[in-house]
């Protein structure tokens, strides 16, 4: 399979132990791992334009996703980016919450699956941030469906190298833009500084480097 560039927006290591995630907690100790860095407020297609772009995004860009750096240089196919309202790319909900957790998150897992055959893949899962402003009680039971469905996707042994971070942590209150500062980096590439945060823009450097690195073997 092609490299692989996961996000998910409100996801944080401390939901692995409270939610008792064993497969994310068992992956975070067996590759890479850092903390993600995107202060107040983050919004989601602001954060993940800033990953296309290869740059900090205060204002989105008005241009075709598919012509933003990330994706010219990879080549890479988009799966439910939540850059626009439904979400681009080859699934697409609408970012409210007429799609259950689990919905989302299996459809998306068998389109990177299925896209990852024969490109670099850029996909999103929504869950957690569509469902957590509103509906706290709901974290463990997406973060469950979620680590089931990535045991699903990493356990697969012709995976060539793959990113899973969110821009952000935790939602925190009912308004959209407000998330802990601090997400997940999880990865079979190194992060460019140990003792540092990965900030938002550096993660699209980081998945070029992947496909680099797929390319030149």
């Amino acid at each position: 399979m092609q490299p692989i560039l996961l996000g998910i927006p409100g996801l944080e290591y401390q939901g692995f132990m409270e939610c008792e995630t064993n497969f994310l907690l068992s992956l975070m100790n067996s590759i890479e791992r850092g903390v993600t860095e995107n202060r107040r407020p983050q919004y989601p297609d602001k954060s993940w334009w800033s990953v296309l772009m290869m740059e900090p995004v205060k204002e989105n860009p008005n241009i075709d996703p598919m012509q933003s750096p990330l994706i010219k240089l990879t080549r890479a196919s988009l799966i439910n980016i939540p850059i626009t309202d439904p979400t681009y790319g080859k699934y697409s909900i609408r970012l409210n919450q007429d799609v259950d957790p689990a919905t989302e998150v299996n459809a998306v897992i068998s389109a990177v699956i299925n896209e990852a055959r024969d490109k670099p893949v850029i996909a999103s899962i929504n869950a957690l941030d569509r469902f957590l402003h509103t509906k706290p009680q709901l974290k463990c039971e997406i973060y469950k469906v979620i680590d089931r469905a990535l045991r699903e996707l990493v356990l697969r042994s012709d995976i060539t190298h793959i990113i899973i971070f969110s821009p952000y942590g935790n939602p925190e209150g009912p308004e959209e833009g407000n998330h802990s500062e601090y997400g997940v980096y999880i990865a079979t590439v190194t992060r460019p500084r140990h003792e540092d945060t990965v900030k938002i823009h550096e993660i699209g450097y980081l998945f070029n480097e992947a496909v680099e690195q797929t390319m030149s073997v």
